[in-house]
């Protein structure tokens, strides 16, 4: 596929140019969307020619495209080839922006504009600018994809109900969820999983995960106490008056007691034999 080419300018409006959620270059890379977006209104630029312009990595770019695309300035549209999973085509399209038709390009052969031919273009694209800075933006449609859903499916612990999870999946992604949200909670509650050392009958099934927007809820990784092997027998005392009392017990006899009249005959049959 031929690289696309930009055009002599590029346009920032306002509310990307002052948008602090946005990193700074992308809205410089906006800016180059901008350039090289056709008359029919998209550009099919790769990650790789942006990131070689800006020397930077594929995943950087992915960042910036991603935060533009978050916040309704731009959206992106991958064409398969048929019955494959090989990409066909890219576009990158852009939201509230006329197109180059629109706005008029400059001729291949004017290559260094006059000042004065470019107070008057200032002038259109000034006209423009206002124009358009005071129509807010329009979000993008969130775009519901069956392999986004299959990748967050595999981190999932308990696949049970794909079905009916994938059809809750897709109505939270048209209610504004994103998959990096659903992919975090899904992380937070394996953690809470291997903290607490939950057994498998326990973690919720799919369905209902997804169905109950697991992603929203607040999980507890603090890991829990031990409880298996043998118990410690703690050994109490005695305290000390009660251990006294105990050794002066006498000790016991199982001899029956004898009284005091049966001494005094037992000594005066041993003196009659000693008269005797």
């Amino acid at each position: 596929m031929k690289e696309e080419e930009p055009s002599y300018f590029s346009i920032i409006p306002a509310n990307v140019r002052y948008d602090n959620r946005l990193p700074a270059k992308a809205i410089l890379l906006y800016s180059e969307i901008t350039a090289l977006t056709k008359k029919d209104g998209y550009c099919w630029a790769s990650d790789t020619h942006f990131a070689k312009l800006y020397e930077v990595s594929n995943t950087t770019v992915q960042n910036w495209l991603h935060a533009l695309e978050k916040y309704g300035y731009i959206t992106r549209e991958v064409v398969y080839r048929e019955g494959t999973k090989q990409i066909k085509n890219r576009y990158i399209r852009i939201f509230e922006y006329p197109t180059q038709e629109n706005l008029g390009t400059y001729p291949n052969k004017f290559e260094n504009p006059t000042q004065k031919n470019l107070r008057g273009n200032n002038k259109s694209n000034n006209k423009f600018n206002n124009k358009n800075n005071n129509k807010p933006s329009k979000p993008p449609k969130p775009v519901v994809d069956r392999d986004h859903f299959e990748s967050l499916w595999k981190l999932y612990p308990n696949k049970k109900g794909k079905e009916s999870a994938w059809n809750s999946y897709k109505q939270s992604i048209k209610a504004g969820t994103t998959d990096d949200e659903i992919k975090q909670g899904i992380n937070n509650y394996l953690a809470e999983i291997k903290a607490k050392q939950t057994p498998k009958r326990y973690i919720k099934h799919g369905q209902t995960w997804f169905k109950q927007k697991g992603w929203q809820d607040e999980y507890d990784i603090t890991p829990e106490a031990p409880t298996g092997g043998r118990k410690t027998v703690q050994r109490e005392t005695l305290p000390d008056w009660a251990q006294d009392n105990n050794a002066k017990q006498p000790a016991k006899t199982s001899k029956p007691a004898v009284s005091p009249e049966e001494i005094q005959r037992q000594l005066a049959k041993i003196k009659a034999r000693k008269e005797g």
